[in-house]
């Protein structure tokens, strides 16, 4: 049981950062825990990174952005939070299934229902910056419900306070706004998510990238010093 009160009943999602699992709590309701690794739980910018997911996406309050239910440390000392248990797959998983792109209309589905829960965001001062098919989620809940995920490195400006290190270059580069690739912090702002928007709703039309490169070097540099390609260029 984690810190008595979870049980975790299997592995769902793991990454650099952090591993999910499906669990339940000991009143028996279902949910997700996502646990940091403990070899970045103990990087202090790291860890209270994570943990501001918790409340930023909260603080957002939007029916399409995940809900944090609680946080806490385990007995290892690694940082954890409960969220809402989601059954379904990736925008990215979806689109590899179909060949790497979807239909125009679902598509566009899609993309208006992340702009309208970024729109609320916006409106809170919360700017995701990292907007890609692989933050999106859709539910297998009979509504195909868009989830938009990972608040974990989501600008917040509250009180004058910018809570991003100055010239910390964060975000995935295939998806990112010039000023992100340039890593110039006081010009990112609602433009940059709806730019990183415009970038996956190319990814899922054409499936392909805006800018390409054959690593992330190369298109952060194309990123940041040409102009994104037009659909219509890709015939």
């Amino acid at each position: 049981m984690l810190s008595k009160k979870w049980r975790l009943d299997a592995l769902v999602g793991i990454g650099g950062m952090a591993a999910v699992y499906a669990a339940t709590h000991r009143n028996g309701a279902p949910c997700a825990i996502k646990i940091l690794h403990p070899e970045v739980s103990g990087i202090k910018e790291v860890r209270e990174r994570f943990l501001r997911e918790a409340y930023i996406g909260n603080k957002v309050g939007h029916p399409n952005v995940i809900q944090v239910q609680d946080d806490d440390v385990d007995e290892d000392g690694c940082a954890f939070m409960v969220m809402e248990l989601l059954v379904g797959h990736s925008l990215e998983e979806k689109a590899d299934e179909n060949g790497g792109s979807l239909p125009f209309d679902e598509t566009l589905q899609i993309c208006a229902t992340v702009l309208d829960a970024l729109s609320a965001a916006h409106k809170v001062g919360v700017i995701h910056r990292d907007i890609k098919p692989d933050n999106i989620f859709i539910c297998d809940d009979g509504n195909a419900t868009v989830k938009v995920l990972d608040f974990g490195i989501a600008r917040l400006r509250e009180a004058g306070k910018d809570h991003t290190a100055t010239g910390m270059l964060m975000g995935t580069p295939a998806y990112m706004s010039p000023e992100q690739a340039l890593g110039r912090q006081d010009d990112i702002g609602p433009h940059s998510d709806i730019f990183s928007v415009g970038a996956m709703l190319f990814k899922l039309l054409s499936g392909l990238r805006v800018h390409e490169g054959e690593s992330d070097g190369e298109i952060l540099v194309a990123a940041a010093t040409r102009p994104p390609r037009s659909l219509a260029e890709i015939g």
